[in-house]
């Protein structure tokens, strides 16, 4: 039986199940974002633009939050500068600083995120790639368990591009040494499942934002979906009994 190519669709436009979808292909590794797809931190992500534009005494509209979702404290902070009459080394640092201490004091993971990481990391390595900064994705993961079912994290910090670019996910596959287009992706922004997509990942999204309309192969609402609990279960490669 050969593989399904599956293509590319936005939320509500795929209704088939995640087999019917990906067909014999089976990942060899798999991929996490990590804030609003791993980790519940996505909302407090926001509430740190939230402080620091407060702080800053700027407006942040409906327009630059939707552009800000997904994009890491280096692009958001010089947008924020700019704005304010400020330097923005200045201002992605007191990003960095007050994402911290929220992380620390109510960083949790996403419903259903450790039985699936367990499940997958007894199948295939795995791997989380970021665009938040090496200090903030270290804090983010030491609020779980998830380091040790996981052979690499890459922060965007740590390659010459951010998310939409590609280079976080390429380099998270050359880290854990499996080909891109071998890989499962999961993400939960546009910008997220862009740079997936562009490194030659297949890509499940599991959008939290209703402003947020990422294209993907495949989605699903929740990582405590029965569903996708019973694909995984049912991964097997050629020459397994």
């Amino acid at each position: 039986m050969s593989a399904v190519v599956p293509q590319l669709a936005l939320p509500g436009e795929l209704s088939s199940t995640f087999q019917d979808t990906f067909g014999s292909w089976r990942p060899q590794a798999v991929v996490f974002d990590c804030d609003g797809l791993l980790m519940d931190t996505e909302s407090l992500w926001t509430q740190t633009q939230e402080i620091v534009c407060a702080q800053l005494g700027i407006a942040l509209d409906q327009g630059l939050r939707h552009r800000l979702v997904g994009l890491p404290a280096s692009r958001i902070g010089p947008l924020m500068a700019e704005r304010a009459g400020k330097q923005a080394a200045d201002v992605i640092k007191q990003l960095l600083d007050v994402n911290e201490v929220l992380i620390r004091e109510s960083g949790k993971p996403m419903p259903g995120a450790h039985g699936l990481v367990e499940a997958m990391a007894a199948k295939v390595p795995l791997a989380v790639a970021s665009n938040s900064a090496r200090r903030i994705l270290d804090v983010a993961m030491a609020q779980s368990t998830f380091s040790q079912h996981l052979a690499a994290t890459v922060s965007a910090e740590e390659v010459a591009l951010p998310k939409p670019a590609p280079d976080v996910y390429i380099a998270a596959a050359e880290a854990v040494g499996v080909p891109a287009a071998e890989c499962l992706a999961f993400e939960d922004s546009e910008a997220g499942a862009k740079a997936a997509v562009a490194a030659g990942m297949k890509v499940i999204a599991v959008p939290q934002a209703a402003s947020q309309k990422p294209l993907a192969h495949a989605f699903c609402d929740s990582l405590e979906s029965a569903e996708l609990r019973a694909w995984v279960a049912a991964w097997t490669w050629a020459g397994e009994a």
